[in-house]
């Protein structure tokens, strides 16, 4: 974990491939998913009262990873440390959202749920390790 800042041009550039990465490995993770099983044609996703497709994961995947690009640039504006203070925030965040789909999607099967879980450790996976390893200032 670094203590220094980092180059905002580098986070311009990782944040959109980040972003590319996590939608492709959750793309595969979700076909993987249905081939298997594990994600459910029989559990309805609301709001559109639908199984669930391979659109809202790549969304699930491309957003979180954008913004998360932002609060690390407002954090290397604002402390003295912003990769330390992102590391923790992403900590705290993924274990928080290990408790969405079992809220969020009424009856979800725990095989899926777990599988959805694993698609937000590929996201937060490729962030903290692309923003640690790549933005850091020269």
């Amino acid at each position: 974990m670094s203590t220094t800042k980092i180059a905002s041009k580098k986070l311009l550039t990782i944040a959109p491939l980040a972003a590319l990465g996590a939608a492709v490995v959750n793309a595969v993770l979700f076909y993987i998913g249905k081939a298997t099983g594990w994600i459910s044609d029989t559990i309805l996703i609301s709001p559109a009262n639908e199984p669930i497709s391979v659109v809202p994961v790549i969304i699930s995947s491309i957003i979180p990873t954008l913004l998360a690009a932002g609060v690390l640039a407002l954090l290397n504006r604002f402390t003295a440390s912003p990769l330390r203070v992102f590391n923790i925030i992403a900590a705290i965040l993924l274990l928080l959202s290990f408790t969405n789909p079992f809220v969020a999607i009424p009856n979800v099967p725990l095989m899926m749920g777990i599988w959805l879980n694993v698609m937000h450790v590929v996201v937060a996976g490729i962030v903290v390790f692309a923003f640690n390893r790549f933005t850091a200032a020269e």
